[in-house]
């Protein structure tokens, strides 16, 4: 006869097996979802808007507000895939603007582009995207920053009108046909050959929006960028400072350091500026210009509108 003792201790055995391999399961299942949760969430980081206190919210989806999404197309035949260590992108779009870096490392180097969504509220407290509201995107190749310092790298910028509001705009940067960089690099050269130019640590630009026939506007907000650094200022009361305008101009200066986290402001170097209010249209909500650095040492003036 079987041990009575025996039999218990078997189906104990198989009991404790049975938790131990549910419990095995479990764990391997929770593991392998968070991991795939991570690598999604690291992929879509990219896509999202940096927000002032950089902490990478998507503030639009959680308050459920319909977003504006623009996909910036990158052409990677144009992108030195070994001296590139991250892509700069920087953007103003619907009176946001937005600074990603893209490691190279996360791109997969078998495929022709790359794209990455820009995405913004449809409404804020500005302006409400319609077409077709002006918006530019820019992207900058940073290598070795330390040796390539003062070097002239590679870059491009476009400049495009919201065509959908409902489904994505798409905006292509480093195409074949663009001439943004070769323009730019040729009096980047052409100065080196001038002895003796003027200097200096900052670069200032002073972006003018021209109100005289929009003298109703009550706020507005004002963005520049150059070399992949933007500042952008909310002018909270218009009218306030039309009062005191004797051209109905608003006008703000901007302040950059010439050493940048990805290398020196330089003549050649190209910068955009955009201003944004409801009340600016017709014909549009948001306005953008671009111009290219020709002086060092003096103020450069763009006006936005």
């Amino acid at each position: 006869m079987i041990n009575k003792g025996y039999i218990r201790y078997i189906c104990l055995f198989i009991i404790i097996s049975f938790a131990a391999a549910n419990i095995l399961f479990v764990s391997s299942s929770s593991s392998s979802s968070s991991s795939s949760s991570s690598s999604s969430s690291y992929e879509l980081a990219f896509a999202k808007k940096s927000d002032k206190d950089g902490n990478g919210d998507d503030k639009g989806d959680k308050d459920g507000k319909d977003q504006l999404i623009v996909k910036a197309r990158i052409h990677l035949a144009n992108i030195d895939m070994d001296k590139t260590k991250f892509l700069r992108v920087t953007a103003f779009i619907n009176g946001d603007d937005f600074k990603q870096d893209i490691p190279i490392s996360s791109i997969d180097k078998t495929k022709k582009t790359i794209t990455v969504d820009l995405k913004t509220d449809v409404d804020n407290d500005i302006v409400s995207a319609h077409s077709p509201d002006e918006f530019f995107v820019c992207a900058y190749q940073v290598g070795n920053v330390l040796n390539d310092y003062n070097s002239f790298p590679k870059f491009d910028c476009n400049e495009s009108d919201l065509v959908n509001i409902d489904k994505p705009t798409v905006i292509n940067l480093f195409r074949s046909g663009s001439l943004v960089y070769t323009t730019s690099k040729a009096i980047y050269e052409a100065s080196l050959n001038q002895p003796n130019l003027p200097d200096s640590d900052t670069i200032k630009i002073k972006i003018l929006a021209p109100l005289a026939d929009k003298k109703d506007t009550k706020k507005l907000v004002i963005g520049a960028m150059i070399k992949g650094q933007i500042q952008s200022e909310v002018i909270e009361d218009v009218q306030a400072e039309l009062d005191k305008s004797k051209d109905s101009t608003i006008k703000r200066t901007f302040t950059f350091d010439r050493k940048t986290d990805i290398g020196l402001i330089q003549i050649g170097d190209r910068y955009h500026a955009c201003v944004a209010s409801e009340d600016l249209r017709p014909p549009e909500g948001s306005e953008c210009e671009k111009r290219i650095v020709k002086n060092l040492a003096k103020v450069s003036g763009l006006y936005a509108r």
